[in-house]
């Protein structure tokens, strides 16, 4: 992983708990979809599947 996709994945990870430490409970229920679908992107049989 080079230091331009952890960047990226690291802004993903800041917004997405962003969203979930202040948003309401549907926002809190989108973070953790999104969460989930962002670490499935970087599990390599996953990321095979999607």
């Amino acid at each position: 992983m080079t230091q331009e996709q952890m960047m990226a994945l690291a802004v993903a990870g800041g917004i997405v708990f962003a969203a979930y430490k202040f948003g309401s409970g549907v926002v809190k229920a989108g973070a953790l979809a999104v969460g989930a679908v962002v670490v499935a992107k970087q599990i390599p049989y996953v990321n095979r599947v999607i």
